[in-house]
C-alpha cells in the first residue's frame, strides 16, 4: 500500500480498490485534480476471492474510511460495504458491476486467463477495443499505459484477479441497504460494465448519484480524469459533510 500527505486533516481517509491488472497508476491523473487528502491504494495482486481481500482491506483500513472502487476493485469494495457499513463513510463506484458471474461461465474464464503468457500484449491485442471509447481507439499513449500496467504486474496475478471475479456474490440484493453516500461513475461508452449497469446500480441504491461521462469508456479514469475528479470531489464532498 501507498499513501500521501494531506493539506485537509479533517478529510475522511480515502482508500482506493484498483481493476484488474492496474496499480496505482490508474488513479494519478485524476488525484492530480483533487484536493490532497490521504488517499491509500490497496494492491489486490495477492488475492484469489473477493472475501480475502474485503478482510484484508478491513485489517488495514482505518476505523472509518470512504472506499473508491474501480472495475473488480468496486466489487470488492461492494463486498467491504456489505461486511462493514459502520466503517464505510462513502462509496464510489467506477466502472463496476453488482451482477455475479454465471457458473457456466467459470471454466472459460479460467481458461482465458491460463492462456495469457504476456498481460501488455493481451492489453493491446484483444482488450483495448473493449477498454476506451472510440475517439480513444487510436491513442497509442492511452495503450502504452494501460499495457505497461498490466505488465508490471506480478506473474500469475491474471489468473488469481480472474479467481476473484468468480468468487464474488450478488451484490444486487445488498444495494438497497447501502446507506453512505454513494457516486456510480461510469463511461458513456463502457463496453464491458454498460450504462444500463450502471443506471440499474444506482436505481437500487438510496440517494446515489450517478455520473456517466460521455463518451468515455471503462478506462474513464484515464480518458476522461478531469472528469472523474469532478464527481469524485463532489461525492466527497458529501462524505466529509456527515455528522458521525
Amino acid at each position: 500500500m501507498s499513501g500521501r500527505d494531506t493539506k485537509t486533516p479533517m478529510a475522511v481517509p480515502l482508500l482506493l480498490v484498483p481493476g484488474t491488472l492496474c496499480d496505482v497508476g490508474v488513479f494519478e491523473p485524476m488525484l492530480a485534480y483533487l484536493a490532497p487528502r490521504v488517499a491509500t491504494v490497496v494492491d489486490l495482486s495477492g488475492f484469489s476471492s473477493t472475501a480475502d481481500a474485503a478482510e484484508r482491506l478491513l485489517d488495514i483500513a482505518p476505523p472509518r474510511f470512504a472506499l473508491l472502487g474501480f472495475s473488480l476493485g468496486g466489487i470488492v469494495a461492494l463486498e467491504v460495504a456489505a461486511r462493514a457499513p459502520d466503517r464505510v463513510a462513502g462509496l464510489a463506484l467506477l466502472g463496476a458491476n453488482a451482477h455475479p458471474i454465471p457458473a457456466e461461465q467459470h471454466a472459460a474464464r479460467r481458461e482465458a486467463a491460463a492462456a495469457v503468457s504476456a498481460p501488455g500484449e493481451h492489453v493491446r491485442e484483444v482488450l483495448w477495443p473493449t477498454y476506451v471509447g472510440a475517439a480513444r481507439r487510436e491513442d497509442t499513449a492511452l495503450q502504452d499505459r494501460i499495457a505497461a500496467m498490466a505488465d508490471a504486474c506480478a506473474p500469475g496475478t491474471l489468473a488469481r484477479q480472474t479467481e476473484l471475479a468468480l468468487s464474488r456474490a450478488d451484490s444486487r440484493p445488498r444495494l438497497p441497504a447501502l446507506a453512505m453516500p454513494v457516486l456510480v461513475l461510469g463511461g458513456g461508452e463502457d463496453a464491458i460494465n454498460p450504462p444500463a449497469i450502471q443506471r440499474a446500480m444506482a436505481d437500487a441504491i438510496p440517494g446515489a448519484a450517478l455520473v456517466l461521462i460521455p463518451g468515455a469508456g471503462h478506462f474513464a479514469l484515464l480518458e476522461a480524469p478531469e472528469a472523474c475528479a469532478r464527481a469524485v470531489a463532489a461525492w466527497l464532498a458529501r462524505v466529509d459533510d456527515q455528522k458521525f
